[in-house]
């Protein structure tokens, strides 16, 4: 075994039973990663992860300490070689694709990722990422170190800790406990991001230091016969468990990106993986846990560093676009830019009318004079990528353009939604916000809404893209969601809130125009666009009759609304997307989507050129 691979000499005496448990731990979180349907709990590999680090870190640390050995200048020494290199290698690869293969957006956004992973906050950059507008998670490549950067922040203060309570000699069990319980409650009691935020995660490291602070107490131990944790392919895969964490997901992120499916390739995958892991581990990781000079370990820290600026550099310099090898992409990829949220007018216009400053997550205006006529877009973050090109046609028709809606919380009558109560209640806030700037306001006279429906209608997403996104609906009575998840209806709940909608607007003085969803296409349309080397799949359409499956019974029951409300008018882009056959991500050479739902900056123009002349004319 040792001679194929060889065990780095440890801190404290070799336990293979520890590695084991990595073992176990590395294997839940790739399989979830690759197969979350068949190991839906696998997310609990990382919970293990940290356990382990906080009990590990925190006997390497109060050993030495009794022992008259610890050095807080060897400990960081000791941190630096064990995780830079095998960080520093999978960085340098990461840059090294991207440049190759993605669009200026893709590299931009990689780019800012890189940074925040060198300098480990990438868990502080995901919390503002979180929205429903950003890319889906698996488009990231670097996304699974936030939970790296938790440890490495823990890292830097928790020796500090652990001495103090030595030299003051304190009970570590006490003071492990009421640190425990201080760490945990925090959750709960500060208004945090309760899963990517360091302060709702410390608890589980510091937990960990716990248990083995009742281990020493109580001389508890994990036995090293134990058959299960030193079955020696868990050892294996203990061993290689920390590239193996930084190769898979980066991987797989990469195959969603170049439009694969991950579960086809799944082994490959697994296989792939451990190959790299298992190089990094035998021929860089253990050559640089032998090293003990404090000089090897700064330059470690300034190549880490330079890869940090890198990736500054690539985000300030938009994502590299003058790349020689993607000239021929420059007009489509600019199709992936995001349109700002919102703009001075829009706000300024909202304030005036109700008085205070608007929450929704999309307003803009091409006018803030409360003397114009207006012609309102609301609903959610599709409403938002409409905007433009119905602003622009508007304006050349004498009418200025207000948007007002709010992402993954579109305003359906009693429809408020969110991941929990505090989330819901937010909703319910803004939806509200928006129906009094419209019953306060004199000069509207059309409102356009539209919004992603089915997702919300089935509570799951389409493709390999979201898939598995799911967004838990509510109703007017939000806390009943909570107090009856399994008896919910939620299917009938979203379309009631469309009823109601209807039923609002069919006696409003304003014309009302009801836009149904565009196609979701199930995959990014970046993968529409040949990617250098032309080594990757490139379809840029998905079947009428899956679009229909998907989409069958939200369309007929909106067309049976429109029987029962004849004042609602009903917009559907069907046919603008799609023949008898297919439904197409470009049409007349031009990109129609920004990522597999929303319009790009020319879907919008061409989604308004096609409606503009039925809104007038009705």
């Amino acid at each position: 075994m040792k001679k194929y691979i060889p065990i780095v000499n440890h801190s404290l005496k070799y336990n293979p039973s520890l590695d084991g448990i990595r073992g176990l731990a590395i294997l839940l979180v790739l399989l979830f990663h690759i197969w979350p349907e068949y190991v839906p709990f696998g997310y609990l590999g990382v919970d293990l992860f940290f356990l382990l680090s906080g009990y590990l870190i925190t006997q390497i640390i109060y050993t030495k300490l009794k022992a008259k050995q610890f050095s807080f200048k060897e400990f960081y020494r000791n941190r630096i070689r064990r995780i830079f290199p095998a960080v520093i290698i999978v960085l340098i690869t990461t840059i090294i694709v991207g440049y190759i293969f993605l669009f200026p957006s893709e590299l931009e956004n990689l780019g800012n990722h890189i940074k925040s992973s060198a300098y480990f906050y990438q868990n502080f950059r995901l919390i503002g990422e979180v929205g429903y507008w950003d890319e889906a998670a698996q488009l990231k490549p670097l996304l699974h170190f936030w939970s790296l950067s938790i440890e490495e922040q823990f890292y830097l203060f928790w020796p500090f800790i652990i001495y103090l309570i030595y030299k003051f000699r304190l009970n570590l069990i006490s003071s492990l406990f009421i640190l425990f319980i201080i760490s945990f409650t925090i959750p709960y009691i500060a208004e945090i991001d309760k899963f990517y935020h360091s302060l709702a995660r410390f608890w589980e490291l510091i937990l960990g230091g716990l248990l083995y602070a009742i281990s020493i107490k109580y001389n508890i131990s994990i036995s090293k016969s134990s058959k299960l944790f030193s079955f020696y392919p868990l050892v294996f895969l203990g061993l290689i468990s920390f590239p193996l964490y930084l190769w898979h997901y980066v991987i797989i992120s990469y195959l969603h990106i170049f439009g694969l499916d991950v579960k086809e390739y799944g082994f490959a995958i697994i296989f792939v993986s451990i190959i790299l892991s298992y190089m990094v581990y035998r021929y860089i990781e253990i050559y640089s846990r032998r090293q003990t000079s404090y000089r090897f370990a700064l330059f470690l820290f300034i190549i880490l560093g330079f890869i940090g600026f890198t990736g500054k550099y690539i985000y300030k310099h938009k994502g590299l676009p003058n790349r020689i090898h993607l000239e021929s992409n420059n007009i489509f990829h600019k199709q992936f830019i995001r349109e700002p949220a919102q703009n001075n007018l829009g706000l300024s216009l909202v304030t005036k009318v109700l008085n205070n400053k608007p929450t929704n997550n999309y307003i803009k205006a091409t006018s803030d004079d409360l003397s114009k006529t207006f012609i309102i877009v609301m609903g959610d973050s599709h409403a938002h990528t409409s905007y433009p090109g119905l602003a622009q046609n508007f304006k050349k028709r004498g009418y200025d353009t207000l948007l007002l809606s709010n992402s993954a919380c579109p305003p359906y009558i009693d429809g408020a939604m969110g991941r929990d109560i505090d989330e819901i209640k937010e909703c319910k806030d803004k939806i509200d916000s928006i129906y009094n700037f419209i019953d306060n306001s004199k000069n509207i006279e059309k409102i356009i809404f539209t919004s992603r429906a089915v997702s919300y209608m089935y509570g799951v997403g389409f493709g390999i893209v979201d898939g598995a996104d799911k967004k838990p609906y509510s109703g007017a009575k939000f806390k009943e969601y909570f107090d009856n998840r399994d008896n919910w209806n939620q299917k009938k709940q979203f379309l009631d809130g469309i009823e109601l909608l209807f039923k609002k607007f069919n006696s409003n003085k304003n014309r009302f125009y009801f836009l149904l969803e565009n196609p979701e296409l199930g995959f990014s349309p970046k993968n529409c666009i040949i990617r250098p080397l032309n080594i990757f799949p490139s379809d840029c359409k998905l079947t009428l009759n899956s679009y229909l499956e998907r989409a069958g019974e939200y369309r007929s029951y909106i067309y049976k609304l429109s029987k029962k409300y004849k004042n609602i008018t009903l917009l559907d882009p069907k046919n603008l997307y799609c023949d008898n056959k297919y439904c197409y991500a470009i049409r007349n050479n031009r990109m129609m989507y920004a990522d597999d739902d929303h319009h790009s900056v020319d879907g919008s123009k061409l989604q308004a050129d096609y409606f503009m002349d039925y809104i007038f004319d009705k």
